[in-house]
Order: C-alpha cells, then sequence, then structure tokens
C-alpha cells in the first residue's frame, strides 16, 4: 500500500489537467480551448471543477435557488442536486434522494416542496397516497428523524379523525 503522502489520488491545488488516457495532442487541444475559455472569461487559476474549500476558508457560494434548506445533522445548506438534495458540508452525509424508496412506496416522490418542508419544518403533509397492498388512497403526514448515524428516516403520521357522535 502507499504512503499517506502518496496515495494515488491528486491533491485539487497540485491537479495540472492533464488526463493519461487522453493522447498527448487530445490532452493539449483541451488544455489550449480550456485556458482561452479561462482567459476569455477573465478567470485566473481556478480549477475547470469544483465546490472545494481552497484552504482560505472560503466556500463556493450557491446561487439561492440551488439552496433548500439547512441540514439538520450539521447545520450547513442542503443543495439541490441532479439526483437529490445533499449537504454542503463534505464531512457530513446527509442526502435526501429523489428516486426515494419510502416516497415510492406510497405513490409520492422526492421533489423540491417535500424536501423543502422536511428540512424546514420536520415535516410534510401529503395527500392522496396509495398503498401499495390494497390500493386504497390516504393523507398522511411524514416526519424526517435521523438516527445515531444522521442518516434520515421517515415515519408516517395520520390526521386525528373526528369522532363520530351517535
Amino acid at each position: 500500500m502507499g504512503t499517506p503522502e502518496d496515495d494515488g489520488w491528486i491533491n485539487a491545488e497540485d491537479y495540472d489537467g492533464y488526463i493519461p488516457f487522453e493522447s498527448d495532442e487530445e490532452n493539449e487541444k483541451r488544455l489550449a480551448a480550456l485556458r482561452q475559455r479561462k482567459a476569455a472569461e477573465g478567470g485566473g487559476d481556478e480549477l475547470p471543477f469544483g465546490n472545494f474549500e481552497d484552504g482560505s476558508g472560503t466556500k463556493q457560494v450557491y446561487n439561492s435557488d440551488d439552496i433548500v434548506g439547512d441540514c439538520p445533522a450539521c447545520g450547513t445548506h442542503v443543495i439541490e442536486r441532479e439526483k437529490g438534495f445533499f449537504c454542503d458540508n463534505m464531512e457530513c452525509h446527509f442526502a435526501l434522494w429523489k428516486n426515494n424508496r419510502f416516497f415510492q412506496a406510497i405513490g409520492k416522490e422526492m421533489t423540491r416542496e417535500v424536501a423543502d418542508d422536511l428540512l424546514n419544518c420536520g415535516t410534510v403533509k401529503l395527500e392522496n397516497c396509495v398503498s401499495k397492498r390494497t390500493g386504497n388512497k390516504f393523507n398522511c403526514y411524514v416526519d424526517l428523524t435521523l438516527d445515531e448515524e444522521e442518516r434520515p428516516h421517515f415515519e408516517i403520521r395520520f390526521p386525528k379523525r373526528k369522532q363520530r357522535r351517535e
């Protein structure tokens, strides 16, 4: 195995843009185009990927449209991405996946509105859910809780029914 200094990974500050499986010609064309684009945009030595901390303590600022709420595990922002809603803190593993099995089982999807309610209120009211077992429709509340490893768990609560007078 390698030493801690040489673990096979390239640090962000050491990345020069070279991709080993491309030919030298392909690498040079891609890097030249990248340099030209960065020069036209007025960008400095910024890497072509990122949400990385550069060591100065500053992080990339997101559009307010991307921020869904605050992470219940660590308190940083939860950002909407292609496959779900993820904590911006790289050390926190909190995630609300869009293809969530719990919500699929009741005929619902993890949408931005659902994630927003879960993150900001801890609960969301869902109407016209469908039972897989019986096919009946029902209304419920879904509460977000965290386990000891700070993974999200969902619990269903049903609205209290009005008592009938006899």
